[in-house]
């Protein structure tokens, strides 16, 4: 984004995406590398989901 001055709406467009889908991308990228590395050793499961946004959603509103 930086060597090609691009703001995140232009990426999005780029890519083929939504404003807010690269925002989340970015967004993972601040997270801890620890973090990152445990999310890296639970490897890929395309087949299926082992943690949905709509169960990350619930958990988050229990804690409000």
């Amino acid at each position: 984004m930086e060597m090609e001055e691009l703001s995140r709406a232009d990426l999005a467009r780029k890519l083929g995406l939504s404003r807010a889908r690269v925002t989340q991308m970015l967004n993972l990228l601040k997270l801890p590398e620890e973090l990152i590395r445990e999310i890296e050793e639970l490897g890929d499961y395309w087949d299926r989901q082992l943690i949905t946004e709509r169960k990350l959603r619930r958990n988050e509103c229990r804690s409000c």
